[in-house]
């Protein structure tokens, strides 16, 4: 069992024939080494949770190709637990994910969303480091965030917006259980101040089907027409903006304009290609997983020399990144 234990370890001490044979049995069998059992024993800390909040949101695809490639150089895997699928949240799912999150042994946890207080002590009763991205920590307790300026980047949008003369404009947007919601909404709203458009916020739960609803029912509203510009908080509100207006004949952007939060792959691909604020969600990705491995890190070490393995934050370690307005058709230009 010595043996078989180094060789599936890949540890010293094993011939590269007697290696090969314990392999190629553990194949046949469909054995799976028990990847928490060991890091009971051996404490690597080799293995991340990444928490999101609807993965519709092409968002994380971005963000996890960043994370995973930075967690790669360090030997580590991330695994992802999303606790709002199809834009649907509930304290019981977050109680439950993190609970599963510290019975597995994670090294710690990037989040995507604010998480419960009760759920932030109890990763640090477990000194489980936690970054948080796209969002920011529970008042008061120091935790790391890497977000973009919200604030600065909406006031981008309103500016370009204004400068095609668009007298009123709607906001589509998602809760504000989603942080970055509020600030975006600040900057829509200061931005039309200065600009003197007229603006409606329509708040919709996180997903395209939702978003549709929302849309299509403030639409047919009597006396209701639609805006001269429509602002997409995020990629399930584009979704869901570009079917409404495509269903009413509406063409974009004579009828109506649009700009979306969170640039993707194929927006440049549609007809006409859409004006997008970019934040280069995989940097950020970039940005939290290196924070993230130090932190784990220092904590090997701190355990090494027979010290406490807290997690010790550092001011550095919450920062905003600034965006791009990436503009094509699809506002006017």
């Amino acid at each position: 069992m010595y043996t078989v234990s180094k060789a599936l370890n890949n540890a010293d001490g094993v011939s590269a024939r007697s290696r090969e044979l314990v392999l190629k049995a553990t194949r046949e069998l469909g054995y799976v080494p028990n990847r928490a059992a060991q890091e009971l024993r051996r404490n690597t800390r080799s293995s991340v949770a990444v928490i999101t909040a609807s993965t519709s949101n092409y968002y994380y695809i971005d963000l996890m190709k960043g994370i995973e490639r930075t967690l790669r150089l360090s030997d580590r895997t991330a695994v992802v637990a999303d606790i709002a699928a199809e834009g649907v949240y509930t304290p019981d799912l977050e109680d439950a994910t993190i609970r599963n999150l510290i019975q597995s042994r994670t090294a710690g946890v990037i989040s995507t969303l604010t998480l419960r207080q009760e759920n932030v002590e109890l990763l640090a009763d477990w000194d489980i480091p936690v970054v948080f991205v796209d969002s920011h920590p529970p008042e008061n307790t120091g935790l790391p965030s890497i977000t973009m300026d919200n604030a600065a980047a909406s006031l981008r949008v309103g500016a370009h917006l204004a400068e095609h003369g668009y007298p009123d404009w709607l906001f589509l947007v998602y809760p504000a259980l989603w942080s970055t919601r509020l600030a975006r909404e600040r900057g829509i709203r200061e931005a039309a101040r200065l600009h003197g458009a007229e603006l409606t916020v329509l708040e919709s739960r996180n997903d395209a089907a939702s978003a549709h609803a929302t849309l299509s029912a403030h639409l047919d509203r009597p006396g209701t027409t639609a805006p001269r510009a429509i602002i997409a908080g995020n990629n399930p509100m584009v979704h869901a903006t570009l079917t409404v207006l495509g269903e009413r004949g509406l063409r974009v952007p004579d009828d109506v304009a649009i700009i979306g939060f969170d640039d993707f792959a194929w927006a440049p691909l549609l007809d006409p290609p859409l004006t997008m604020l970019d934040e280069d969600s995989e940097h950020i990705g970039v940005l939290a997983a290196q924070t993230l491995a130090r932190l784990i890190d220092e904590q090997l070490d701190a355990e090494r020399q027979g010290r406490s393995p807290t997690p010790v934050y550092r001011p550095e370690d919450s920062r905003e990144v600034s965006a791009d307005l990436v503009i094509r058709r699809s506002c006017g230009c």
